[in-house]
């Protein structure tokens, strides 16, 4: 999982630096299909750079915990986190799901 979401970060990153190129806007079919994948992508990215950052700060929670003065307030932020970084996982689970390709028809024919 943790994979495919670091492709998907650099999938969004590539298409951050292709939307804001002159070239493609001039390009105004292929920038508005740049700009479709973009967005459906922005969701993800953003859960994922959550979870990148709660681990991150775990981690140096978790070294903070070694220093007797901050041991209260890193285990405090530990505690919080440990519910955090599960719950952000099965978020990014549900948000990996791949969507219907239907979704974007219309529903009236």
């Amino acid at each position: 999982m943790l994979q495919k979401l670091e492709d998907v970060e650099k999938r969004y990153d590539e298409l951050t630096a292709q939307i804001s190129d002159p070239e493609v806007i001039a390009r105004t079919s292929e920038w508005q299909k740049l700009m479709k994948e973009h967005a459906s992508l922005e969701d993800i990215v953003a859960k994922y750079r959550e979870y990148k950052k709660a681990k991150n700060d775990f981690e140096e929670a978790k070294q903070m915990a070694s220093d007797k003065e901050l041991k209260e307030l890193a285990e405090a932020e530990m505690d919080e986190l440990r519910e955090k970084i599960p719950a952000l996982e099965e978020e990014l689970k549900i948000l990996l799901i791949p969507k219907d390709p239907d979704d974007d028809k219309n529903i009236i024919c």
